[in-house]
């Protein structure tokens, strides 16, 4: 049985890769069919992401989810536990992020990951 924190890099490699037939795959075997398995692996997964503080992150929910079960598009927030998911496209999602950072004292940016990190 491979470790989850092995498992979690190996789907970020396929990911990374752009791999999604390997990262679905990998996914499925780590996961065991187990209920308890998946979430632990969803969890791990999402947590392997870093969000900078001061920024909502808008790009493809694999990405910003690092699960390769995500759908369209996601975001998420830096500054606090508050996400969006499965936007059909990145207008609706990246509105959606606006929106959320508007509630903010001290409004983070909102962008892509290679648009924060540019």
């Amino acid at each position: 049985m491979t470790s989850l924190a092995q498992a979690v890099e190996d789907i970020g490699d396929a990911l990374d890769a752009r791999d999604l037939d390997l990262a679905h795959d990998l996914f499925d075997r780590a996961a065991q069919g187990r209920q308890e398995r998946m979430e632990a692996l969803v969890q791990a997964l999402a947590a392997d992401v870093t969000i900078p503080i001061g920024a909502v992150i808008v790009d493809f929910g694999i990405d910003v989810w690092n699960n390769p079960h995500r759908t369209g598009f996601a975001w998420r927030c830096g500054d606090c536990p508050w996400t969006g998911s499965n936007y059909t496209t990145e207008h609706a999602a990246r509105a959606a992020a606006e929106e959320h950072a508007r509630g903010h004292r001290s409004v983070p940016r909102v962008g892509t990951f290679n648009e924060i990190n540019a």
